[in-house]
């Protein structure tokens, strides 16, 4: 096993608070291995996390990689808070010896991040560091993944395979999600612990294995135990050393530190010229914010601010908080009114019970536990990581209980037309789309809901701003298909962003062009040299641009750039305060429309402006029959818009509250899409080699990689008419 290099701490100078940029690091950052209970991990994969300096605190930054991105785990930790420094200050008492450690804490406090520096502490800092997430692991397959399985042990089992014990051999086996350990793989870890062997499911003899454990949990485990499922021998074998990791809400010095990281962070990663400061009122915000999600919440909200903000301030606006938040969760009344109203609230509980009982209801249980977990869910507003801290069990086990009962996708999953789903349909499909191409009128019709319905599955629609935002949502908000341009899935793929091209709408060069306001004296692309220039980070317009430019023989550095989202964007376009906007439909319909304002350069004769349906790596993976029917269902109402183009605008106005005049543009030459062939990726492999010579992104890009290539799957049935089909 090769040794991986040490954490070395660096300290920034103590300092009071501001935005400031910190220092550029080089250290050179190998693989993490992060097993989700899929391969083990190889030697060259093994990776530790990183030390940085922050500017915002004199206390080192604890990290986890860049290539996490699609964690739900928190990615980075300071110790500035006083909570925060005593935990560290436990880290270092305990890491030195071989005992097991027991980390808790909320999901996203960053229970991963002392796991490794508790093994880089320690003398086995030089070998493996194993991850595991259990609450990822069947039920069916978790002592084979562990323990390992011999060549026949089971159906399946063509060959013998070490499991993660064996893996972390002489080094650190982490088991996040203890709790979700099914009771009878309990015992078998109980035995590990006390024999220090394993024995692989087939085989006879016993294996010495020489590991550390420390495994991490964020349900309350001797409530587990109490309530039968977690064994008590082993919750006290694993307690010997515990870490409790506070929420974020319980360590308010920490906060503003750790914003000022990803805020720099996310800064570098989008090449942003100056990292802007909070604002009072975002600090203020973050400060008063509850953050249920903990670090992994705080870094969305700072990674949105960046993706929509347009000055150097980042506002409360910008961080998209819900204003509602509580600071803190309510506590339990305590003392003796609490326990008259805990006899309470068990007498009526008996009672009701009782009455039950009398009733003689068919699978009582079942029924009790659908009722507590339904009503828990609606008492946390639908919040999971409320819902389960509440009831005292996992995540894991909370999604698949809500999936039973069909309520996981939220009502707005079974608003769509078509026959009612099962009461235990599993999650929609979550459909982004901006307000151009086919998509709005393939939600107008409804008829992706009713090709849905007959796979069992619901629809869900969410509106996006911007190309950008949607494919983050790919990555972090359970998105799976969506409509984007031709710039932002370069952006995506540079970011490692877990999206596959799946088919191509017609070009639209005219649908995009650099405008003046009306009075401009400006009347070229060559006149804008030393001008400012309206663009939306990461959008279609941005490759326009910069070809447009090089035509007039001009560079990025002859213009001023100002970044805006397109609604702001039109604001400030409005008031005169920018020379120029680069911008698309159905903006430049909008802007057409001003009496004066002139269109100095359309992408006509430099690039196609070909906007990608595009969907989530995993979601792909996993159902090719539903994006097959997507791509059917899209090719349907295309052909229908293109032989009944009246029909299909009065549609879209009708359904976006618009007049016809005005839906027309965000239908433009809508037709049937087209397969993502060779010259679609030529295009875009030109767009990424441009990008990447002018320093827009880091890594050079193969958009080969991110093909979809379809196995051989049943196609969903066509309407002959070239009609969506009807219900």
């Amino acid at each position: 096993m090769r040794s991986s290099p040490g954490w070395r701490e660096h300290r920034a100078f103590a300092r009071p608070y501001k935005a400031e940029s910190v220092r550029d690091h080089s250290r050179q950052k190998q693989h993490i291995s992060r097993a989700e209970g899929l391969e083990p991990s190889k030697p060259s994969e093994n990776r530790v996390a990183c030390i940085l300096p922050c500017a915002a605190t004199s206390m080192p930054v604890l990290t986890l990689p860049s290539s996490e991105s699609g964690s739900i785990r928190a990615k980075a930790l300071v110790f500035e808070d006083s909570q925060s420094r005593a935990l560290l200050a436990r880290i270092q008492q305990v890491a030195p010896s071989d005992a097991t450690v027991l980390l808790c804490g909320e999901t996203g406090t960053g229970k991963e991040i002392v796991a490794r520096q508790v093994h880089e502490l320690s003398p086995r800092r030089g070998r493996a560091f194993v991850g595991v997430n259990c609450g990822a692991l069947t039920e069916s397959l978790v002592e084979s993944e562990l323990f390992g399985h011999e060549r026949g042990a089971f159906t399946g089992a063509v060959q013998s395979k070490a499991g993660w014990f064996e893996t972390a051999h002489g080094g650190t086996l982490f088991l996040d999600e203890i709790g979700d350990i099914p009771l009878a793989t309990q015992v078998k870890l109980l035995r590990v612990l006390q024999e220090g062997e394993i024995v692989r499911l087939g085989a006879r003899a016993p294996e010495p294995v020489d590991v550390r454990l420390i495994a991490a949990t964020n349900v309350d485990l001797q409530d587990a135990v109490r309530a039968g499922r977690f064994r008590e021998d082993l919750y006290y074998r694993l307690n010997v050393a515990p870490l409790t990791i506070v929420p974020l809400r319980d360590r308010p010095a920490d906060i503003l530190p750790i914003a000022q990281y990803f805020l720099e962070s996310y800064g570098r990663r989008l090449k942003l010229e100056q990292i802007p400061e909070l604002g009072s009122d975002a600090v203020q915000a973050l400060l008063s914010h509850g953050w249920p999600g903990n670090i992994r919440e705080l870094e969305n909200a700072i990674h949105h601010a960046l993706l929509v903000g347009c000055s150097a301030t980042v506002r409360s606006d910008d961080l998209r908080l819900p204003s509602n938040a509580p600071l803190t969760r309510p506590r339990l009344a305590e003392g003796p009114r609490a326990t008259r109203t805990t006899q309470a609230t068990d007498s009526s509980l008996e009672a009701s019970f009782e009455s039950l009982f009398e009733q003689g209801h068919p699978n009582l249980f079942e029924h009790v536990v659908e009722r507590l977990v339904l009503a828990a869910y609606q008492h946390c507003e639908r919040n999971q990581v409320h819902t389960a801290r509440l009831l005292g069990i996992s995540r894991n086990v909370l999604r698949a209980r809500l999936q039973q009962v069909g309520e996981l996708g939220g009502s707005r999953a079974r608003d769509g037309a078509g026959p009612a789903l099962r009461a235990n349909s599993p999650e929609p499909i979550r459909v982004g789309y901006q307000r151009y191409g086919l998509l709005p009128l393939m939600k107008a019709s409804g008829a992706l809901e009713r090709a849905f319905a007959a796979h069992g599955v619901a629809v869900e629609w969410r509106e996006f701003a911007g190309g950008m935002q949607l494919l983050d949502a790919l990555e972090h908000d359970g998105l799976s298909l969506g409509l984007v341009g031709e710039v932002p899935p370069i952006f995506a793929q540079a970011a490692q962003l877990p999206m596959v091209y799946l088919a191509a709408e017609a070009p639209a060069p005219d649908h995009e062009a650099i405008v003046v306001a009306p009075g401009s004296e400006i009347q070229s692309v060559e006149e804008l040299r030393g001008k400012t220039v309206l663009l939306s980070r990461g959008s279609n317009v941005q490759y326009f641009l910069i070809l447009a430019l090089e035509a007039a023989r001009l560079t990025y550095a002859d213009i001023r750039v100002v970044y805006a989202t397109p609604d702001r964007a039109q604001a400030l376009f409005a008031s005169g305060q920018v020379d120029a906007w680069a911008t698309w439909e159905p903006f430049l319909s909008d802007v057409r429309r001003e009496p004066g304002a002139r269109v100095l350069r359309s992408a006509r004769g430099l690039t196609a402006n070909t906007s990608y349906y595009v969907g989530a790596r995993s979601f792909v993976d996993q159902q090719p029959h539903l994006v097959t029917t997507f791509l059917d269902q899209l090719r349907d109402v295309g052909r229908w818009a293109e032989l009944e183009r009246e029909a299909a605008t009065g549609l879209l106005a009708a359904a976006l509250s618009l007049p016809p005049t005005a839906a027309g543009p965000i239908l433009g030459g809508a037709r049937a899409p087209e397969p993502f062939d060779a010259c679609h990726r030529l295009s875009q492999q030109n767009i990424a080699d441009t990008f990447h010579r002018l320093g827009l992104v880091e890594t050079k890009i193969d958009v080969a990689a991110a093909c979809w290539r379809p196995a051989a799957t049943a196609k969903a049935t066509a309407s002959p008419s070239g009609r969506p089909a009807r219900a």
